[in-house]
Parts: structure tokens; C-alpha cells; sequence
């Protein structure tokens, strides 16, 4: 514990109190110190050892009350009165016979009181045997159904796991169990359970309720958040790219929401949703909303809806899906130059399958640079150059500042890759998992007509991938996390290998299954939008389960498995359900699915 800080620290549960005799010892009357026990003092006094340490916790200044219920902390005025920094429990326990459900019962319940007498930055320190905790952190690691579920537990009253430590045997004098592999788990308060920030932005700008939002009013991303990694990546890429090239960077001014007809890319379809223009009923990899301002008031949204899926006069938005649908207008602007590396990024948005690494919205780098017939491989082969030395000095970077040496290994993994598709399109790749993750793409634009000789090479760069990549990221919600712990991590501009303040988080499954008509071509992608949707974010894996035809009718049954799981948030199996229940009725009025 610090030293240098003065901490209160309440302390349930004790047997003899020889743990907290022995940190009251080595904390040197820093720390404000309160003991409990379970047990009456008419019963505690009769134990020789436990009255001697007793005595010797009040002659340091400590507080000590017996017959105090560690889940209802809240209903003792000695204690309510005030909250602490640290509350400790070492080895709860119900009774010998008690089984696991009860157990869990008593965390649970225990960190419910807690939150009610804690800090808000404060910590729950729970102590318990080897294998009790249901972690991969315990040596051997128990069957989840076999075990206490300490993290599923602490979630159910707001707390996620933080650090898990060895015990530290030598501060208890008790010897009546083995401490052998006992594991000490340090619990934090997490931020309540609701919509990521990512996803909140897609809601707001495809919500036909608003039509008329203006995405002036939304939050375009983490490009001018001084310390947010994506930031400080967005700046350190320009500046190595410049030692390289002259370069202009133009200000995302562009709109979130375009026209159809705007898009650089060809959408092969363009459907809406009545009320969630992020649904569409049939596949597209583009989120589409409404006509901003050709709405009948008095139609209904069903109505409203047929005319959209009939008449392709009426005009749909979408939400860009590329920097590249604005590529006239950046090449007429007055600082697009020839030999020039052009940059503008923002946010854009797509519809994918629901993984931890392929996210629905990330921030774009548009890099423009324009080249001569005569020229085109060697400017080709500068810009490939200029890319890749510009990304590998950043892993270089980063890699030197976590060990203070260059790791060759990890240098490999991170080094960038650009794989030829064909004459005019090329794939960037790094692998910091041994599995090749596509974080870009190169383009060349020919001239437009006969009577220039002007074309472009066109880079995307997507530099959530390119962040999540260097800096040991598993999971893209990360980067939208509101939790401080994240940025806090970054406050000095230096990117490093993120730390994870969020540990095990527990995660549960649900299975739907349902059947489809058998003349509908069912829509993987748009289910998984769906689902992302109505989880708030928080499904991980969907996997089908199994598939099967109805003889007499025609019908297709579907049977899915979806993983619920917070990377940031206690996500409880309560929390979880109700997402699920919720996502049943959205897929049969979206999706017009018959429930099992």
C-alpha cells in the first residue's frame, strides 16, 4: 500500500485480526485503520491470540467493532458515517458446508454493500484460495460452474476487476487452511452499463425521429483530443510522412451524412428501417438513413417505407462510408498541389460482422498524391516508402519504450506489409498476432481524360487498426471507452502498450433461434447490426449454430449463439438477459423472423 498517502481502510470478515495487526504494523499509523469480525467480542475475548491482537490494533490509534455483516455495511452508523479507500476481505466464507451458490451469494451481496461506504475511486480487496476466484489467474484454473465467479459476482453491484496479486501469506498467523496459490483480487468501481460512444454517434445520425440533425452537433471522433492515441498517431504519421514529402492537410469539414450519389465506391443496396435508419432490411455494407428533408409529415413510417424501397427518385443519405466520396472536392480545393501528399481524416462509417477487431466506426486517413504518366512507379514507390517508414518509426517507437530495446521479433510483426491485388489497387497489412489485419488500402486513380496526364494514387489508412496494432489493443470499444483509466495512459502524448484496467471480464451466452421464410435470403450482416444495436455494443462473438430446413414448408431455421461481454463496464448476467430479450423482439420486427 503507499506509503506517502494516508488511506482509511476497513477491514471485514477478520478471524484472529493478525492481518490487519500486521498491516497496521508496516503502514506506521499512516493509514486510518478499521477492523471487523462476524463474530461477537463476548466470543472473540475468550481467544488468546485474537484479543492480543486485538489490544494491539486499538494501542496503534485503530478502530475495532465486532459483530459486523460484511453485506450490510451500510446499516452500521460506525461506519456509514464516512467512506473508505480500501475494504478488505480475506477468504470469505459461508460456513464448511456451505456450497458454491452460496458463496457466490455472499459476494455478491458483499459488493453491493460495499458500494454504498467506498470511495468512488476506491478499492475492494478480496483474498481467496487457490482455484476459488474461477480467473484464469488461478493455477489450475476450476471448471466457471465449479467456481465462486468472483469477477461475475462483483459485476452484479458495478465493480471490475483490476489487478489480481499473490497473497501475501506472511502478514496472517491464521494456519487452518492452505494459502498455497491464494490470490488476492483488487476490484474497482466501473462507469454504468450503457450505448458506447461509437455507436451513440451512429444512432444520432441515422435516427429517423431527427430527421433534420445536423452533424455539425455530432462528435466527430478523437482527432482533435490532444492526448487520445488515435490523435497523437494521426500527428506522428503526418510528421515522419513530412520528413519524407512536402504535405498539406486539409480540415475534415466534409459531412457525416451524404447523398446516394456521392459515394467514391459503388453500395449495391440502399434500404431503410422505419425507425433506425442503421437496420436496413437487405444487405448493404453502408449505414442509410432517410431524406433529410423530403418527408411527408403526415405519412406513416410503414408507408414511408414502401415508397423508399419503390421509388429510387426519393434521394437516400447514408453515412459516408469512405473519405474517398469526397475526392472532387478535395482535388479542386486551392492547396491540392502537384508533388504534394495531400491529407484530410475523419470518421466513417460501415456495416460489418460483429468482431473485436472490425468496427462499425473508426477514423479514416485520406492521403492524396497525384503523379504523371511518365512517372507513376517511382511516385508509386515514394508514397509506398514514405508510408511504411512513417508507420515503422512509430512501432519502433513504441516497441524501444516498453522494453528500452528494439524487440526484432516484434518489429517483424509490426512491420507494414503492402500486397498487390492487381495494376491498381494495393492491400496494407501488419500482423501483431501472426494473422495478417488489413489497415489500408492504395489506389490508382488514372487520369480522368485523354487530355491530361495528371492521375492520383489514393491512400486509406485506418488508423483505429493501425492504434489497436501498435499499442497491443485486442478490442476496437477500447478506444471509445469513457473510462479515464484509458486516456490517463496517454496523458503525455507518448504512445505505449496499453495496460489493461479491466481484467477476465466475465462474459455470458445466449442462444436465439428462429425461422425464416424460405424465398428470404436472410442477411447475416444486417442481423449482426442489429444485434451490435440493441447490446449497446457489448456482443463479442455470434455464431451460428445451426441450420435446417422445413420439408412441408419451405422454412429455413437459424439457430445463433451470441456472447455478451464488456471490455470496460460490470456487465452483469442480469444486464445481459435483458439485452438478449430485447434483441428477440427487434430481430421479429426488423427482420420479420418467426421466434422459436
Amino acid at each position: 500500500m503507499d506509503q506517502e498517502k494516508t488511506f482509511t481502510v476497513l477491514l471485514v470478515g477478520e478471524g484472529n485480526f493478525s492481518f490487519s495487526s500486521s498491516l497496521c504494523d508496516t503502514s506506521q499509523e499512516i493509514h486510518h485503520i478499521t477492523a471487523t469480525c462476524y463474530e461477537p467480542e463476548d466470543v472473540v475475548c475468550k481467544q488468546d491470540l485474537t484479543w492480543r491482537n486485538v489490544q494491539h490494533l486499538r494501542s496503534k490509534g485503530a478502530e475495532v467493532y465486532f459483530g459486523v455483516d460484511a453485506t450490510k455495511l451500510h446499516e452500521y452508523s460506525f461506519l456509514s458515517c464516512h467512506l473508505y479507500d480500501r475494504i478488505i476481505f480475506n477468504f470469505p466464507h459461508c460456513g464448511r458446508k456451505a456450497g458454491v451458490k452460496k458463496n457466490r451469494d455472499l459476494l455478491s451481496n458483499f459488493f453491493h454493500s460495499c458500494a454504498d461506504v467506498l470511495f468512488p475511486k476506491g478499492e475492494v480487496h478480496v483474498a481467496l484460495c487457490q482455484g476459488q476466484g474461477g480467473t484464469p489467474a488461478d493455477q489450475p484454473k476450476r471448471e466457471w460452474h465449479n467456481s465462486w465467479q468472483v469477477v461475475a459476482m462483483a459485476a452484479t453491484a458495478g465493480f471490475i476487476l483490476s489487478s489480481v496479486l499473490p497473497f501475501d501469506s506472511d502478514r496472517s498467523q491464521e494456519k487452518s487452511f492452505h494459502l498455497i496459490g491464494a490470490l488476492n483480487h483488487v476490484f474497482t468501481r466501473s462507469l454504468p452499463v450503457k450505448n458506447i460512444k461509437a455507436l451513440q454517434i451512429i444512432d444520432m445520425l441515422t435516427s429517423v425521429q431527427d430527421l433534420q440533425c445536423d452533424d455539425a452537433e455530432v462528435d466527430r471522433g478523437f482527432l482533435g483530443k490532444t492526448c487520445h492515441p488515435i490523435n497523437v498517431l494521426h500527428k506522428e504519421l503526418i510528421k515522419n510522412c513530412e520528413k519524407n514529402i512536402q504535405v498539406s492537410v486539409i480540415e475534415d469539414m466534409f459531412p457525416l451524412i451524404c447523398p446516394n450519389n456521392t459515394c467514391f465506391h459503388h453500395t449495391p443496396h440502399s434500404f431503410v428501417m422505419p425507425d433506425k435508419g442503421w437496420s436496413a432490411a437487405e444487405s448493404s455494407d453502408d449505414f442509410y438513413k432517410k431524406p433529410l428533408c423530403s418527408v411527408e409529415q403526415d405519412k406513416k413510417p410503414e408507408t414511408y417505407l414502401a415508397d423508399i424501397c419503390t421509388n429510387h427518385t426519393i434521394g437516400l443519405y447514408h453515412l459516408r462510408p469512405s473519405l474517398t466520396c469526397f475526392m472532387d472536392d478535395i482535388t479542386c480545393k486551392s492547396n491540392f498541389r502537384p508533388n504534394v501528399l495531400t491529407i484530410v481524416s475523419g470518421l466513417v462509417f460501415r456495416k460489418c460482422l460483429v468482431s473485436l477487431t472490425t468496427m462499425p466506426v473508426y477514423h479514416e486517413m485520406l492521403m492524396l498524391l497525384d503523379y504523371r504518366s511518365n512517372t507513376p512507379k517511382a511516385q508509386l514507390q515514394l508514397f509506398i516508402d514514405t508510408i511504411k517508414t512513417a508507420i515503422d518509426t512509430i512501432a519502433a517507437s513504441v516497441i524501444s519504450d516498453a522494453t528500452e530495446t528494439v524487440d526484432v521479433q516484434k518489429m517483424e510483426r509490426h512491420s507494414v506489409r503492402f500486397n498487390q491485388k492487381n495494376e491498381e489497387e494495393y492491400t496494407i497489412t501488419m500482423s501483431p498476432t501472426h494473422c495478417d489485419q488489413i489497415i489500408g488500402t492504395i489506389k490508382v486513380v488514372p487520369p480522368k481524360h485523354q487530355y491530361t496526364d495528371s492521375g492520383a494514387h489514393v491512400v486509406t489508412l485506418n488508423l483505429d487498426s493501425i492504434a489497436m496494432s501498435l499499442l497491443d489493443i485486442k478490442d476496437w470499444r477500447l478506444l471509445w471507452t469513457e473510462d479515464k483509466r484509458f486516456i490517463e495512459q496517454f496523458h503525455h502524448r507518448v504512445l505505449k502498450p496499453f495496460q489493461s484496467f479491466s481484467l477476465y471480464p466475465p462474459y455470458y451466452i445466449h442462444d436465439v433461434s428462429f425461422w425464416v421464410k424460405g424465398h428470404t435470403v436472410f442477411d447475416d450482416v444486417e442481423f449482426h447490426t442489429i444485434a451490435l444495436r440493441m447490446s449497446k455494443g457489448n456482443i463479442v462473438n455470434i455464431q451460428l449454430l445451426d441450420q435446417y430446413e422445413n420439408v412441408e414448408t419451405g422454412n429455413i431455421g437459424l439457430c445463433y449463439r451470441l456472447i455478451y461481454q464488456s471490455c470496460d463496464r460490470a456487465l452483469s448476467y442480469k444486464s445481459a438477459l435483458g439485452m438478449q430479450l430485447k434483441l428477440r423482439d427487434e430481430l421479429h420486427r426488423c427482420l420479420q423472423v418467426t421466434l422459436r
